[in-house]
């Protein structure tokens, strides 16, 4: 066969493997609920799409990644559900298991946006199993188990080993070896939640690169959030009281002005002090909101109907219990009619 008609060949295969994609894309859009939010590359079983791609593996699995990172990007903008999330990273991590920026970044992709700690961790273990040398691996599993599982008894002991493997590839950077024995005390986990996304922020990706400075600031609003705890209980220590309201603490003298959020969010105190930021809340709810999609998905997956209530996925094993609504006095609305959780 000559380089032209081999040439031919392969640009015959492509323009398949794209025309099946196209014909997947256009079935699963009859399905979905809404265009907005779906307009997503829909591909087929990732063991069968290997047989498509012309021995292309590797270049197929860029354009996928790519793809996952503007779908990821949009749904972050808009109802951030990110349905697809995870199928388009077991895809593009099974067309080249040697990917592991796909591994480590889809990892925190789903620990941190779709609040799924045990796909992200899957995720994570299945790179580590193929490259046992890439030590961000193992480290960005030790933080999904510190940031995502720290309420687990046995989180920190499984994050110190993932940290070890992680130092004992012998590539990690300094900070990785310092936390690793950092671990045995008593550590700040801000700080190292802090290192993490100010990594991110450096990226020249520019959607992980706001990302990561919005989690920073994220970081910020929090430290804030604690000053106004203190100042509160400082407050019911001297008035025997709590303060009202912000203005109350700035009228005391307490604060020395209204703390304002970048991002467009606000600050209040509830009856007992405690202090909220809505842009953390708001966060919050879709972390919390995503945590019960998944389940309630699960559920109608396995007995093709929709519990009856929140409580019934708890009896039947979804969740260990239902997550608070993260707004004092508010409570999640569910429909066991259509599955929405609002």
């Amino acid at each position: 066969m000559t380089r032209s008609v081999r040439i031919i060949s392969v640009f015959l295969a492509l323009s398949l493997f794209f025309g099946l994609a196209v014909s997947f894309l256009r079935l699963a859009d009859t399905q979905r609920r809404t265009l907005a939010t779906d307009e997503v590359l829909y591909l087929p079983n990732e063991k069968l799409l290997t047989y498509f791609t012309a021995g292309l593996n590797c270049v197929i699995a860029d354009f996928i990644w790519l793809h996952c990172i503007q779908y990821t990007a949009h749904e972050h903008r808009g109802k951030r559900v990110f349905k697809w999330m995870e199928h388009m990273l077991t895809t593009a991590t099974r067309l080249d298991p040697y990917y592991v920026a796909v591994y480590r970044f889809g990892a925190m992709f789903l620990a941190a946006l779709r609040a799924d700690p045990e796909a992200s961790l899957s995720l994570a273990y299945a790179g580590i199993s193929i490259n046992p040398h890439a030590w961000q691996l193992p480290y960005e599993a030790a933080m999904v188990y510190l940031l995502n599982k720290g309420e687990e008894p046995n989180s920190k002991y499984l994050a110190t080993k993932l940290l070890t493997l992680a130092t004992a590839t012998g590539r990690a950077p300094g900070g990785i070896v310092n936390l690793t024995a950092k671990l045995q005390d008593e550590f700040n986990l801000l700080e190292v939640e802090q290192g993490m996304w100010q990594e991110m922020a450096a990226s020249p990706d520019s959607f992980l690169s706001e990302l990561g400075q919005r989690k920073l600031i994220e970081i910020e609003l929090r430290k804030i959030c604690g000053v106004l705890d203190k100042q509160a209980q400082r407050f019911y220590q001297e008035k025997g009281r709590y303060p009202a309201s912000l203005e109350t603490l700035l009228q005391a003298g307490m604060i020395p002005y209204l703390p304002e959020d970048p991002l467009g969010g606000t600050f209040f105190l509830d009856d007992a002090g405690k202090s909220y930021n809505t842009t953390l809340l708001e966060d919050e709810v879709i972390r919390a909101r995503n945590t019960l999609i998944n389940a309630v998905d699960r559920y109608h997956a396995k007995h093709i109907a929709y519990p009856t209530s929140l409580q019934a996925l708890v009896e039947a094993g979804e969740l260990n219990e239902i997550p608070a609504h993260p707004y004092p006095g508010k409570h999640w609305e569910y429909d066991p009619f259509s599955g929405e959780v609002n």
